[in-house]
């Protein structure tokens, strides 16, 4: 992050602790019921969003080097993501072209990718080797079954997009993240190592998850005997960057940049930086690591959703940075799942239930505004409307 901008949220951070107050949005929001819970809305935001608009499937060190790949479930599509002999990553649908198997799991590195079912052979750049013991019985096809469908896919500032159906993916990337990617780009994602990840399924629209994260409101009620201590309940820092949010929770630890002379301070370490990339993912900068969550709904249905978190720490990961990645990783994964999701669950049933048929979005929740409105105008919704 420049310096110039560390700045700035260095002087916001300190009016607003002086002032007791928080970044505002122009307007409160009205949300009905029917934005969590319509079967109808969800299908259009899926062919929207999440198959006509590029996803962030992963970063630079899910595959760092060439031969390195992982698998991911883009919603209801398999991709295998690999770095090619060329460095060049591509995305490919994690289905072998004779009968669909899927011809990889998890991540790691592989010189070649060979069904479990037929052993047909594939090449990093998904094109096909081999078909052993076939005896020439698929010489009709002529090349129609050569090689993995393909997916057009960017590495953009170390995050890794890719795109289900139509063109031009870097025109839609650079619309999506263009101006806030030199941002992350400073934060040298490509220069970090994966270190683990965690996944989990739960009973509400996969709206809920991303809201949890869209402001920092809630942090000194429910997570008062965890995480609060650590943070300021407000400020918040918000700031639009096109599609994306920006949203700053401030941590207690500023205290210490106050007693520097003022060319010394620096803000980066004491906020949890997090980007809120439409449709579906929490990009976070947390002091000295960063964090990635990716929530997909399931089968289309607006009352299941997937919640998965990937850890990325500086290189060299020795013993002890071991520890404190497992320590981050555990300690997050913790609160969420102890803490955020229930809320989440139980706000889905409470709207879910008819007794209550809108909620309200405050001004002081200013990201969590912003989120919204941009899944709202992607399916040209008129449900949300200003108070």
């Amino acid at each position: 992050m420049k310096l110039e901008t560390q700045r700035h949220l260095l002087d916001r951070a300190a009016t607003h602790l002086k002032n007791g107050t928080t970044d505002f949005a122009d307007h409160c929001l009205r949300v009905p019921a029917q934005h969590y819970l319509s079967r109808e809305q969800l299908a259009r935001e899926v062919d929207a969003l999440f198959r006509k608009e590029p996803l962030l499937v992963g970063l630079t060190p899910d595959a760092p080097t060439p031969g390195s790949y992982f698998t991911h479930e883009a919603g209801d599509t398999a991709l295998i993501i690999v770095r090619g002999d060329d460095n060049t990553v591509r995305a490919f649908v994690n289905a072998c072209r004779h009968r669909g198997t899927r011809i990889a799991e998890g991540r790691g590195t592989k010189r070649t990718f060979s069904c479990p079912f037929h052993a047909w052979n594939y090449a990093r750049d998904g094109k096909l080797i081999s078909r052993p013991n076939s005896c020439g019985g698929f010489d009709s096809t002529g090349n129609e079954f050569d090689a993995l469908l393909e997916k057009a896919c960017v590495e953009v500032a170390g995050m890794i997009f890719v795109l289900l159906e139509g063109a031009d993916i870097e025109t839609k990337v650079q619309r999506l993240v263009g101006d806030i990617a030199d941002e992350i780009a400073s934060y040298a994602i490509g220069a970090k190592i994966y270190f683990d990840s965690r996944t989990a399924e739960r009973p509400c629209n996969y709206k809920f998850i991303m809201d949890g994260f869209a402001e920092s409101y809630h942090l000194g009620s429910l997570h008062k005997q965890t995480i609060a201590p650590y943070y300021y309940t407000h400020p918040s820092l918000s700031d639009p960057f096109g599609p994306v949010a920006r949203m700053i929770g401030v941590r207690s630890s500023i205290d210490r940049e106050w007693a520097k002379v003022e060319e010394e301070r620096r803000f980066v370490r004491h906020g949890t930086i997090q980007y809120l990339i439409p449709p579906n993912i929490v990009l976070t900068h947390q002091v000295d690591h960063i964090q990635l969550w990716q929530i997909y709904p399931i089968a289309g249905d607006p009352e299941r959703c997937r919640a998965s978190l990937s850890l990325y720490w500086p290189a060299p990961i020795d013993d002890a940075a071991q520890k404190k990645c497992q320590f981050n990783l555990d300690v997050l994964w913790r609160v969420t799942n102890d803490e955020d999701f229930p809320q989440s669950v139980a706000i889905h049933r409470n709207l879910a239930s008819g007794a209550i048929p809108e909620l309200v979005f405050g001004r002081n929740e200013p990201s969590l505004i912003h989120y919204h409105r941009q899944i709202a105008a992607a399916i040209d919704s008129d449900l949300l409307t200003a108070v």
